[in-house]
């Protein structure tokens, strides 16, 4: 193991510290990696002799003071995911099952946030590299490009929306439901009247309910989403409806949360690497092709992509609240 493998390590399992509430769920992420994927060039042993020994060896200590550096392995010197500058290696299948094993193990154990209620908002504030912002003066809203901050309100019942962009002033939208037209102007709503399928599918309530209702088999879940989007087999579709879902909503059930990543690890062709958000947060890049997920490297949670980053997120009463 060179340097360049260990620097990759430390990106990926930063220090942990003896009262880390992560540490146990990284150590029983570990043991199960140890449990189901034993290695072709051992000598096969049964599940219950394994458990016994690792168990009268004091695995759990074990296990947290190494942590998965096992999983990291120097890569053939024609590896395709090696680096271009440096040949560092973005990943391994072993790297990116168990990484993401940890990662489902560390959220499933996570607090699951309640269903809102219908008179709440869900607020976020993202940074993204493109937004729309009003003329407060009643012209034409102005393209603003680069690192654009993007406060949003969404009513829970997906009837009202508020954005504020660049600190700007607060604009509220009454979201038109299908096949709905606009009636006259309401003094109440300064943004209009909003809506289409790019609106309406994004609505907290229809979000959260879809996803409350994915099966928590990561092979079933696959199987859900590739078939609700229609995805023929390349998966291109599959993944970045997972992203979409990460990235649109933060209200994810925990064990669905797990269940996504587990099966984002069964996706052929996703790997591993150290990536960083638009916000420029380092953090564990998942990888299918051209599209990217980062997650925080400590607590696992959903961080960004290449043009947008999560910055804030919160269940609020009223639109213009940010706790």
């Amino acid at each position: 193991m060179n340097e360049e493998d260990i620097a990759l390590i430390r990106r990926f399992r930063p220090a942990v510290p003896p009262d880390d509430p992560m540490a146990k769920a990284r150590a029983l992420a570990r043991l199960r990696h140890e449990f189901d994927s034993v290695p072709a060039r051992r000598r096969p042993i049964g599940r219950r002799a394994a458990i016994t020994g690792l168990v009268a060896a004091g695995a759990a200590v074990i296990v947290v003071a190494t942590g998965y550096a096992g999983l990291l392995e120097d890569p053939p010197r024609d590896d395709p995911h090696a680096a271009a500058s440096g040949g560092t290696p973005r990943s391994t299948p072993d790297v990116t099952l168990g990484t993401l094993e940890l990662a489902a193990a560390a959220v499933e154990r996570q607090s699951t946030p309640p269903r809102p209620a219908r008179d709440q908002w869900v607020y976020t504030r993202q940074l993204t590299d493109f937004a729309l912002k009003p003329d407060d003066s009643g012209g034409r809203s102005a393209e603003v490009r680069g690192k654009v901050t993007v406060e949003e309100w969404w009513k829970f019942d997906g009837k009202e929306k508020a954005t504020s962009v660049q600190g700007g002033k607060l604009r509220r939208s009454r979201i038109l439901g299908p096949g709905e037209q606009p009636r006259h102007p309401d003094p109440r709503f300064n943004g209009g009247a909003i809506g289409g399928p790019g609106v309406v599918n994004r609505t907290p309530n229809k979000l959260y309910d879809y996803v409350a209702g994915l099966p928590i088999d990561p092979d079933s879940l696959l199987a859900r989403i590739r078939k609700d989007y229609r995805d023929k087999g390349r998966d291109v579709t599959t993944f970045g409806v997972i992203a979409m879902l990460f990235r649109e909503n933060q209200l994810i059930p925990a064990k669905t949360n797990a269940a996504l990543y587990r099966a984002l690890a069964k996706i052929p062709g996703v790997r591993v690497q150290d990536a960083t958000d638009y916000a420029g947060r380092h953090g564990i890049g998942v990888v299918f092709g051209n599209q990217l997920i980062v997650l925080d490297s400590r607590t696992y949670r959903y961080l960004g992509d290449k043009r947008q980053a999560l910055l804030d997120s919160a269940v609020v009463e009223e639109p213009g609240r940010r706790q």
